[in-house]
């Protein structure tokens, strides 16, 4: 491991529209928005870009489309330090984008056009891990499974982070979670893994954890509550609470925790320590308007 960290993040970019309403609308309900903005965003781009805040030295393999979002999604992550030199552009798809809905609490709603992300190739992301010399990789599902099966099977040496986000059918990413080091679900999402109800107090997601059928590493994000730890599906939970933030946007939190999580593995730190340091970032950017971190000096 080197004192950096050296993270390769294969994931989705989007271009986000953001709405701000006093409330998220009911079905068939009309809301005006009190404010809107257009931002950089992706799960796989904001995690890059949480990485590279955190002080990794981050490369970011994903699909865009020959278009003005594009431009703009690559001058955002090169301007935090990120590198771009193993995106994939393609011909026939725009680059993703996404409308986010954020009401007063800074609770949100995403509705995502996946775009150039769609068509993310596994051949490109098995050529362009040969020339990283990742410690970890960390993954989402906003791509091509193949593309995130490529990723996985590049090197079993480098540390595999999934972050299952958005869900889909378990058997449809059951060679993914074998693969995985560490997986990385919200509730909602390890109520899916699990075939349960979505789990809100600890030990619902005890429960949860235990019923899953993988002996790797979990780590359940709680939102407010931080996360918590399992060094295998056997282990006592360790739960890590989040500090008290004036939240204005929840939106990319998750993003940002996974992208710490993975910068702090990648420079051998243990996953309890590691996840301590991710809830605190995650915390810090849910005070900061956006899905991404503001361009810093990496710690």
């Amino acid at each position: 491991m080197t004192i950096d960290g050296n993270v390769a993040i294969v994931g989705s970019a989007n271009l986000d529209t953001t709405l701000r309403v006093p409330r998220v609308p009911l079905a068939g309900e009309t809301l005006l928005a009190t404010d809107s903005s257009v931002t950089p965003g992706g799960k796989g781009a904001n995690q890059a870009v949480a990485a590279r805040v955190a002080g990794g030295n981050v490369w970011f393999i994903g699909a865009f489309g020959h278009d003005a979002a594009s431009e703009t999604l690559l001058q955002s992550m090169s301007q935090h330090g990120v590198d771009i030199t193993g995106v994939q552009f393609v011909d026939d798809e725009p680059t993703g984008t996404a409308t986010v809905i954020v009401d007063d609490t800074g609770e949100n709603v995403i509705v995502v056009n996946p775009g150039a992300n769609a068509k993310l190739s596994a051949h490109h992301v098995t050529e362009v891990l040969t020339h990283f010399e990742a410690d970890v990789v960390l993954c989402q599902l906003e791509v091509p499974v193949e593309a995130v099966q490529a990723a996985a099977d590049h090197d079993p040496r480098r540390v595999f982070i999934l972050n299952p986000a958005p869900m889909m059918a378990v058997d449809e990413i059951r060679p993914l979670l074998d693969r995985a080091n560490v997986v990385v679900p919200n509730q909602s999402e390890l109520g899916d893994l699990s075939g349960r109800a979505t789990p809100t107090a600890l030990g619902e997601v005890e429960q949860c954890v235990r019923s899953l059928d993988f002996a790797r590493s979990v780590v359940v994000t709680l939102g407010s509550q931080g996360a918590a730890v399992f060094e295998n599906v056997d282990a006592a939970a360790i739960h890590i609470p989040a500090p008290e933030v004036d939240a204005v946007d929840t939106s990319g939190a998750g993003d940002v925790f996974c992208g710490a999580l993975a910068c702090a593995v990648s420079r051998g730190v243990d996953l309890i320590e590691a996840t301590e340091y991710a809830v605190i970032l995650a915390a810090e950017s849910t005070t900061i308007p956006g899905a991404q971190m503001p361009v810093r000096s990496p710690r």
